[in-house]
């Protein structure tokens, strides 16, 4: 018996040895996460617990309840959601810890940068999944679920004004992304509903922002598409409000710094926008 459980002692030896390992690698990442990505600390904590089941950024042990997601400190007036929170850009070697890059991710990323212009917003948590679930829904009933999201959360902040739907394409390479002055950004395509009575002001919207982020460089922008008729969804919820918009970041082969180079231009025009439109 004293010998398998010194067998038995040398195993969890190793498996705490391999965890440790592991644990180091991933702080290693994040070091270097923080200094490649803007991104604020409180969601590193979140994606951190998320994946690891610790918080290896603040002493105090917490949960994911305790990470604070949406900013109740202040009035948000924009809301990031993703109808596909599924969509990931390009996968790399960190992929296999099952760190990967959402779209939902990139919302996050956006947040932080309107934080820098004092632009209070939020970032839907919920998880379209279970709303498709809990309504009988199907994958492409996407737009009715998030459609549920929307309604909720100008309930829990009637002081919303601006709904920005992010995802990222399929497309080539290449025709989702542009250089400028040496570093590689995810192109912008604003995508735009024609199948309601007000798809007019949505595309307004659509733009003057697209004017905006091609006065900063004409690369960045792959323009608008206006989509209707059959096999499409033809409204993207853009009814909902005269300030929804569908933004295509990047596509598939976009790697996530591609797409944060993309973001921080994005938060510097909508608040152009944003005060121009106050």
């Amino acid at each position: 018996m004293g010998h398998f459980k010194t067998i038995s002692r040398k195993r969890k030896k190793q498996r705490q040895f391999f965890k440790l390992l592991f644990i180091i690698i991933i702080i290693f990442f994040i070091i270097f996460f923080i200094k490649k990505v803007k991104i604020d600390t409180k969601y590193l904590e979140y994606l951190t617990y998320n994946y690891l089941g610790t918080n290896l950024l603040n002493k105090e042990e917490t949960t994911l309840i305790d990470v604070p997601v949406f900013k109740e400190e202040s009035v948000p007036i924009v809301y990031l959601y993703n109808t596909h929170q599924t969509e990931k850009y390009k996968y790399n070697k960190l992929t296999s810890y099952n760190i990967d890059y959402s779209v939902m991710f990139a919302s996050y990323i956006l947040q932080s940068y309107l934080d820098e212009y004092d632009i209070s917003s939020v970032v839907e948590t919920n998880l379209v999944s279970k709303v498709l679930l809990d309504n009988n829904l199907k994958y492409k009933d996407s737009y009715q679920a998030s459609r549920i999201l929307l309604e909720q959360s100008i309930v829990k902040y009637p002081t919303l004004e601006y709904f920005i739907d992010l995802h990222r394409d399929s497309s080539i390479y290449e025709k989702t992304t542009c250089e400028i002055n040496g570093q590689n950004y995810a192109k912008i395509l604003f995508v735009i509903g024609l199948e309601h009575e007000n798809y007019a002001l949505n595309l307004a919207f659509a733009e003057k922002l697209n004017e905006k982020l091609k006065a900063v460089n004409p690369c960045l922008s792959r323009g608008i598409l206006e989509k209707s008729g059959e096999g499409v969804d033809g409204k993207y919820n853009q009814d909902f409000h005269e300030n929804t918009i569908l933004l295509e970041i990047g596509g598939q082969y976009n790697e996530i710094n591609e797409a944060n180079n993309t973001l921080k231009v994005l938060a510097s025009i909508l608040y152009e926008y944003i005060m121009e439109d106050e």
